[in-house]
């Protein structure tokens, strides 16, 4: 397969390496995994800092929470969470950052704070500035599959806030998407998202597509799209996927009587164990970035499958017998 470069500002990524481990820093009150333990600048940082020296490569700092159930930000409050935060750490590492955002005013805020790369959860459908807002800088940016917008009206939507104005598509083109097969539905989003960057000047290589896991999808279909992540290399594109604590993991966990309760120790360890899991899977089929909670699980499980992937490219060498 032919290798690709992800680029942003003066830098870039080569494809084909080793799997790069972005670390998750919610600077929200409400996060569903986290709890808000991050919440605020000095607390958001040094989680930031923690997961660059257990080993992350790559930091995504958001200020909105888009679990089911959570409110709307509003712009001014959301820029005053992130943007000190990235100002904080631009002065610390080098390390690439991330803003989880889907408005344009805080992409814009960010980008001028010193953000590597917008990572969209609409993929430039929800706010009808972000791709002119992207396009006007030289960042990189994460595209995202967002099934809450392409199936609204579907049962496992309805349990997510609403994204963005609706600008995106027509009422036949959601009507055609209701009984989709959820991966000609994530090719058919693409299309629309990568329509705009063409149009606003984000060159294919500045470009990254996230799956959308655990976005207004069924259990089957969440497993289906990690199954078929080749889908995303086949288009010549960077894959950034997010599986870290979703619920159809917590799912899985209930299925086989497995503690999975996020307020008992053993519920929350086996989470990020069974997360792991797919980060072996990402790993060995090639994902660029996995998006995570925790680097002390993910790092081991991404060796292994990095190791796989990748060994054709390593040291050879003769065991001992076991003593």
């Amino acid at each position: 397969m032919e290798e690709n470069i992800f680029k942003f500002k003066d830098k870039s990524i080569k494809s084909g390496d080793e799997t790069i481990l972005c670390g998750i820093v919610n600077v929200t009150p409400d996060s569903f995994s986290d709890g808000g333990k991050f919440f605020g600048v000095d607390s958001a940082v040094k989680r930031a800092l923690q997961l660059i020296d257990e080993g992350a490569g790559m930091i995504d700092i958001g200020g909105e929470s888009t679990r089911p159930g959570s409110t709307y930000v509003d712009i001014k409050e959301e820029i005053n969470r992130v943007v000190p935060v990235i100002k904080k750490l631009k002065s610390l590492t080098d390390v690439p950052l991330s803003i989880d955002t889907w408005k344009a005013d805080v992409a814009e805020a960010a980008i001028e704070a010193g953000i590597d790369i917008v990572n969209d959860i609409t993929g430039f459908l929800g706010d009808p500035k972000m791709a002119e807002v992207v396009g006007k800088s030289d960042v990189g940016a994460i595209i995202m599959f967002n099934p809450v917008i392409a199936r609204p009206f579907h049962e496992s939507s309805k349990k997510f806030p609403k994204f963005g104005t609706g600008f995106a598509f027509n009422e036949d083109e959601l009507k055609s998407f209701e009984d989709m097969e959820i991966v000609e539905l994530m090719k058919k989003y693409f299309e629309k998202s990568l329509e705009l960057c063409e149009k606003n000047g984000i060159d294919k290589n500045r470009i990254m597509l996230d799956p959308g896991i655990g976005f207004g999808l069924t259990k089957r279909e969440n497993l289906k799209l990690v199954d078929k992540i080749d889908v995303i290399k086949e288009m010549g594109y960077f894959t950034f996927l997010g599986v870290s604590r979703k619920r159809f993991i917590v799912n899985l966990l209930n299925e086989n009587n497995i503690e999975s309760d996020p307020d008992k120790e053993l519920g929350f360890e086996n989470r990020d164990e069974a997360s792991a899991a797919l980060t072996t899977i990402g790993a060995y089929k090639g994902v660029e970035v996995l998006r995570v909670h925790t680097v002390k699980h993910h790092k081991l499980a991404k060796i292994v499958g990095d190791a796989v992937r990748l060994n054709d490219n390593l040291k050879d060498v003769n065991f001992d017998a076991y003593k």
